[in-house]
């Protein structure tokens, strides 16, 4: 048997997030029921994030154990035949029977991008397109308040059950990529479920002015979910890349 590495991009618009769901499309399903019928055997694939409905991904790493009859590099072509155009597989390789993508992630990079102009994009649909003015100075002022560890219960969905919502940010920058597309890139060493989606609506709200910068500090301290902003649509977040101990390329055999 070999452990065989993926590295996938998706388009999530139109599925109902990573993880397998009973009566939704999801990343995760189609890939694994692919891999059924290709080996003739349940297959579990394991990711290394579990992307909220419509999030995308450039870099999700997952992994997969099969018998060695098919080369880990021909994965790619097989699934790519049999997978919609809105999932790629990238890579497929021979891993290290040590790695995992999910237990040996050290952090994780997401991008969330908004259109603030008059009109939408006729090309780009990751994107959140928000057309109300925005102080995108008062912005710049909050997000270095998200920083390092703290607990983010206040910006979990409320129905979530985990035993520790503290969690710590690495990095938090914001960037103009052109006039009016703005990308906020966030690296931690996790995320609550919603987490960043609940930030981006509260820097939202600060950049309306319906909020003051220094109310994150309150936010965070308050544990209050009541108390943030809206969770706003996963158009815009996408996973960037996924950082282990070594590289992944240090994991194949």
């Amino acid at each position: 048997m070999k452990n065989i590495g993926l590295i996938i991009e998706y388009d999530g618009s139109e599925f109902h997030g990573w993880q397998r769901q009973p009566d939704s499309p999801t990343i995760q399903a189609l890939i694994e029921d692919h891999l059924t019928e290709v080996t003739g055997k349940k297959v579990v694939v394991y990711g290394a994030s579990r992307t909220d409905s419509g999030v995308h991904a450039e870099g999700q790493v997952a992994h997969f154990t099969a018998s060695d009859t098919i080369p880990a590099e021909r994965w790619r072509a097989i699934l790519n035949f049999r997978l919609p155009s809105t999932i790629r597989i990238l890579h497929a390789e021979a891993m290290k029977p040590n790695f995992h993508a999910q237990k040996l992630v050290l952090s994780k990079i997401y991008d969330y991008r908004i259109l603030n102009r008059h009109s939408a994009s006729a090309l780009d649909r990751r994107v959140l397109f928000y057309p109300k003015p925005l102080r995108w100075d008062l912005i710049r002022e909050a997000v270095p308040l998200f920083l390092g560890e703290h607990d983010f219960k206040a910006f979990q969905n409320a129905k979530s059950a985990v035993q520790s919502s503290i969690r710590c940010l690495l990095s938090f920058e914001l960037f103009e990529d052109y006039k009016g597309l703005y990308r906020f890139r966030i690296e931690g060493t996790g995320f609550l479920k919603q987490m960043v989606r609940t930030i981006m609506g509260t820097l939202l709200e600060i950049g309306e002015g319906k909020r003051d910068p220094k109310d994150v500090t309150k936010i965070l301290a308050s544990r209050d979910r009541r108390l943030a902003g809206r969770t706003v649509s996963g158009s815009g977040l996408c996973l960037v890349s996924v950082r282990y101990p070594l590289s992944f390329e240090q994991y194949r055999i």
